[in-house]
């Protein structure tokens, strides 16, 4: 009985809590942060924020401002951000997160372990290294969108889990940082200006003029205990996602002889084993939708379900290349991009010596067409 009162006496002060402990903050005095950019400053960091503003008209969408402020602290900026606004920042509806390449090449530690320590930042929001300056790219206008941090989320979210794309987000880089010898990745986004645009007006507070511009997601920026070592072209990319990633759409394109064939990827998943010959062994998973073949220069739709052992051969071959690339090319910077240090110490246990350089690798794609 006492323990029934003991709970009624706490959902009352719950309650109250609830009711009268609590102060809120209208959403005119906050900036709704939709994307983060953070730069190399001359003293610090550049924060630049893409801060969502009501429409002026009812007829009118909703525009943006880029904001930018200088700090020796990211917090700092934001701090400083905060009060020449004169609004609170509200980080909880921030989904992209930008680090520019000045910030990802010299002083990446620091700055990736503010952002996986800040409790305002949604854990899935989505990480992604910058080529440039990261407020370049919240300041652009996409060629197929209105602002650049809803582009990105977009194209990361519901489009993130093809095998050019290396996505990532707070939440798996903070497992990944926080896993002993383990590498870790982000996505690099680029920009190329159209030749001219391909969509309407703007629609936007911000922007450069008319120019629009296209974004790319294939390379990949690799970091070794929270450093950055190296950027990954696109195949190497493709690599980490067929051993790492549940892949659930793309494409993939195999050339045999004069034919060229496309196919849809429905799934890829991949299994690690690991042996003590040093043996670990990638077995891929691939379900593929054939559609279509080209042969001199014709493009035909696919009518077969299963287009034959040398065509089985060549895509089998186009993913191990990919792997392999991976693998080799980050083993050659020290790097352990596919986390074999842990498979082995779960064969040998303390016996293991740590020498990741000694293991085989042995991948085997196994292929279904639906």
């Amino acid at each position: 009985m006492k323990r029934a009162y003991k709970w009624i006496a706490f959902a009352l002060c719950f309650a109250a809590f609830l009711l009268l402990g609590t102060e809120s903050v209208s959403l005119t005095d906050r900036a709704v942060v939709l994307g983060l950019g953070i730069d190399k400053g001359e003293t610090g960091y550049v924060v630049s924020a893409q801060i969502a503003m009501p429409a002026k008209e009812e007829s009118k969408s909703a525009g943006y401002i880029v904001a930018m402020a200088e700090g020796s602290t990211v917090s700092g900026a934001l701090d400083v951000l905060s009060r020449e606004a004169g609004k609170l920042i509200s980080m909880s509806h921030c989904n992209v997160v930008i680090l520019g390449s000045g910030v990802i090449q010299h002083e990446a530690v620091s700055v990736l372990d503010y952002v996986v320590r800040n409790a305002y930042l949604s854990e899935n929001a989505i990480l992604l290294a910058s080529t440039g300056q990261a407020s370049d790219i919240l300041s652009a206008k996409p060629a197929f969108s209105d602002m650049s941090s809803l582009y990105i989320q977009n194209m990361m979210m519901k489009f993130g889990y093809y095998p050019v794309r290396a996505h990532r987000n707070i939440k798996e880089f903070l497992v990944s940082y926080n896993t002993t010898r383990s590498a870790n990745w982000i996505p690099i986004v680029s920009m190329t200006e159209t030749e001219k645009p391909v969509s309407g007006e703007a629609g936007s507070e911000s922007g450069e003029g008319n120019a629009e511009y296209l974004f790319d997601f294939t390379e990949t920026a690799v970091f070794s205990g929270g450093n950055y070592v190296m950027k990954l072209p696109e195949e190497c990319t493709r690599g980490i996602n067929y051993v790492e990633s549940v892949l659930e759409e793309g494409a993939l394109t195999v050339t045999v002889g004069e034919a060229v064939y496309n196919f849809f990827i429905v799934r890829s998943k991949c299994k690690k084993s690991f042996s003590r010959d040093m043996t670990a062994r990638f077995d891929i998973k691939l379900e593929l939708i054939l559609k279509e073949v080209i042969t001199s220069g014709t493009s035909v739709p696919a009518n077969i379900s299963e287009p034959g052992e040398r065509v089985d051969l060549s895509v089998a071959e186009e993913v191990t290349s990919a792997v392999r690339a991976a693998y080799e090319t980050c083993m050659a910077e020290g790097v352990d991009i596919f986390n074999l240090y842990d498979g082995f110490y779960g064969v040998f246990g303390d016996d293991w010596d740590g020498d990741t350089a000694r293991a085989n690798i042995n991948i085997a794609v196994d292929l279904s067409y639906v």
